[in-house]
């Protein structure tokens, strides 16, 4: 066989792999919510911990570029179980609730250093000011660091995992959210609180994160027009009700520490 000929085929079969495993790229258009996963042992994914993964309802994995020996293995048992894959470069760069007002698309969340609390506060901050694929990094050498040595789900696992199923099981709905109009609090907030207000095509979303270690009050002043009942909270499904005014809904909001408040409604009062 001719070099050119093999060179052909080679390129033919290079093709064909690349190809089968486009699908389980990370894309722009959803939400990720994903794991650092490092392999087991180091760098050798395993179907059996992508299985588990997916199951407890995170949709990506987070690999290090620095692992590319088994890149194309993982990309490939990813695709199986429906896991996206996004590929790092470098170590994780964790935000904290000051970088999570300016976030990349990608963000990187340490939990060692996060209680349950914060790691609700830190992600709802990030996707309130634009971020859309989060990462989770427990700091693992092997796998993704998900449960302790008895099988038990870590603390912070459970709370990642609330975040997974909240953001992409609306998927839609986040992938639609844009900067809306500014709020009034007073008094002047603290730093730790946000509340942010989001254009969600038909909808309203309101996120407000507390990232500090005590609790937080202020009034909350949304834009004239804007409906005041009845708003539905994203997390866990209650209601809210605002004050209805002339200048606009007043949302008396209570927070309590390292913790993340979001609410949507219909633009169209019903």
């Amino acid at each position: 066989m001719s070099t050119n000929r093999r060179t052909l085929r080679a390129a033919i079969a290079l093709a064909a792999v690349i190809a089968a495993l486009l699908p389980a790229l990370a894309s722009a258009a959803e939400p990720v919510v994903s794991v650092w996963y490092r392999g087991n042992p180091a760098g050798t994914p395993r179907q059996s911990d992508l299985g588990a993964i997916r199951a407890l309802g995170f949709n990506g994995v987070t690999w290090p570029r620095a692992s590319a020996a088994g890149m194309a293995e993982l990309m490939r048992l990813a695709g199986l179980v429906g896991l996206k894959v996004v590929i790092a470069d470098g170590a994780p760069l964790p935000i904290d609730g000051r970088s999570a007002f300016r976030p990349p698309n990608r963000v990187d969340i340490a939990v060692a250093a996060a209680t349950p609390g914060m790691i609700s506060a830190l992600a709802w901050r990030a996707v309130a000011h634009g971020a859309r694929v989060i990462a989770f990094d427990a700091g693992a050498r092997t796998g993704a660091g998900l449960e302790e040595p008895d099988g038990a789900l870590k603390p912070w696992a459970r709370a990642a995992i609330n975040v997974s199923r909240q953001l992409t099981a609306n998927a839609n709905l986040a992938n639609e959210m844009r900067p809306g109009p500014g709020l009034i609090l007073t008094p002047a907030p603290p730093p730790t609180l946000d509340v942010v207000l989001l254009d969600a095509d038909r909808s309203w979303v309101i996120v407000a994160t507390n990232t500090s270690g005590s609790p937080v009050s202020s009034r909350v002043r949304l834009p004239a027009g804007t409906p005041y009942a009845l708003w539905v909270s994203w997390l866990e499904g209650s209601p809210l009700a605002m004050i209805s005014e002339p200048a606009g809904p007043r949302w008396m909001l209570r927070m309590e520490p390292r913790s993340a408040l979001v609410y949507i409604i219909d633009k169209q009062m019903k």
